[in-house]
C-alpha cells in the first residue's frame, strides 16, 4: 500500500523535502511506515525517528489525515492515507 507523509518543521528540514510517497506492505502499521521514513530519511533517525524501537521522540507526533493524533504506532495505517510528521508544540 502507499501513503504520503507530509514533514513539518524540523523534520521537513531534515527530510528536505515537504512530503513523501511511502510503499509498505498491506498490513503494515504506522512504525512499519516510520521505520521506512528511517531508511529513506536517515537524518530522521535520532532527532525525530528512535533508531532501533521506530518510535517517535517525545516531541514528535504522527497525525492521519489532519483528524487525528495516532496513540498507537502499532495500529495498522491504510492505503492511501495521508499523514502528517510533526512538532508538537506547548503553549498557553
Amino acid at each position: 500500500m502507499k501513503l504520503t507523509v507530509e514533514f513539518m518543521g524540523l523534520a521537513r528540514r531534515l527530510a528536505q523535502t515537504k512530503s513523501s510517497l511511502v510503499h509498505v506492505s498491506d498490513q503494515a502499521t504506522f512504525r512499519d511506515v516510520l521505520g521506512k521514513l528511517a531508511e529513506q530519511f536517515p537524518d530522521l533517525v535520532g532527532p525525530v525517528i528512535v533508531p532501533a524501537t521506530h518510535d517517535l521522540e517525545s516531541a514528535y507526533m504522527l497525525n492521519a489525515g489532519g483528524r487525528r493524533a495516532v496513540q498507537n504506532l502499532d495500529e495498522p495505517a491504510e492505503e492511501d492515507q495521508h499523514l502528517y510528521l510533526m512538532f508538537l508544540e506547548a503553549g498557553g
